[in-house]
């Protein structure tokens, strides 16, 4: 388990990286939904979520046509609040931080680690 969770921790950063490498290539700054994915996909790695860390990288890749249009227009009414600098910044603080799977039972209080376990089966079944 610990092997597996550790292999999907080490792709997810990756997968990451590439997301970042990709924003260089074409020499541009996320656009507000991909800021999105990327902060939510962040913030699910710190948590130790790394199923819903792989729906945001997932999304992140979502061609524009097929965005929900009413998500956008929620998106571009809100503030830009993170650049591929400070989402390199971000990666950098989880890995340094976080770098040990998280073990539910034993890094996580159970109440917070049954609520994990809720979220990641549900967005499972979505997948």
């Amino acid at each position: 388990m610990q092997q597996e969770s550790v292999g999907r921790k080490d792709r997810l950063h990756r997968d990451f990286i590439a997301a970042l490498n990709l924003l260089d290539a074409e020499r541009r700054e996320p656009d507000r939904w991909e800021e999105e994915c990327l902060a939510y996909a962040l913030g699910a790695m710190a948590c130790g979520m790394y199923v819903v860390a792989e729906v945001e990288l997932e999304a992140f890749r979502r061609p524009l046509t097929e965005r929900p249009v009413e998500v956008l227009s929620i998106l571009q009414a809100k503030p830009r609040r993170f650049n591929k600098a400070m989402l390199r910044q971000g990666l950098d603080y989880v890995r340094a931080h976080y770098g040990a799977p998280v073990d539910d039972e034993m890094d996580v209080p159970p109440a917070v680690a049954a609520g994990q376990r809720e979220i990641q089966s549900s967005l499972a079944l979505l997948s």
